[in-house]
């Protein structure tokens, strides 16, 4: 019989508000970078540091993240551009203090606290249902927000019922 709980979440950043000015940034760096290699021999080289900053730079700016629940472990992924994926954390449940709404007052503690480390691997929407994980790792104790489905709600919820406060009844259409 098979007892492993899974379930799996992927949640698209928003662009940060300078991504606006970035591209048209880029747009100008490569503009400066045609007309140097027209200009100069070495001006290609221009062209192509300013046309590899764009790529770098669009990836940078369509991020995900991806939350996979396994038996007793959080894994959350970052996906730049769809195209390249990296393990940004492993939390085991053993290890979680405690899961809370951002929007609850049971995370007062972390808002007041400026030396806890917070990381935010939510989509940054200011009206998203965001919950925190209080996590003591090797490195310490830190917050990580998320912003999770009710399927991994659930699981989290019935493997570690003590740990996992939810505020609202779960459901399963989201």
């Amino acid at each position: 019989m098979n007892n492993d709980i899974y379930a799996e979440w992927l949640v698209k950043r928003k662009k940060p508000g300078y991504a606006p000015l970035v591209y048209v940034g880029a747009v100008l760096l490569i503009l400066i970078g045609l007309i140097a290699s027209m200009m100069n021999p070495f001006g290609f080289l221009v062209l192509l540091l300013a046309i590899g900053g764009v790529y770098f730079a669009n990836i940078r700016m369509n991020v995900e993240y991806e939350y996979v629940f396994v038996t007793n472990e959080l894994s959350i992924d970052r996906i730049c551009a769809q195209k390249t994926r990296k393990r940004i954390h492993n939390l085991e449940m053993q290890k979680v203090e405690k899961v809370v709404s951002t929007k609850s007052h049971e995370y007062d503690f972390a808002r007041n606290n400026p030396k806890l480390k917070v990381v935010d691997l939510s989509s940054g929407n200011k009206d998203a249902d965001t919950y925190a994980i209080v996590y003591s790792g090797s490195e310490g104790q830190a917050v990580y927000i998320i912003e999770p489905n009710n399927a991994i709600l659930k699981c989290m919820k019935s493997s570690a019922p003590r740990k996992v406060i939810v505020e609202k009844a779960l459901t399963t259409n989201k």
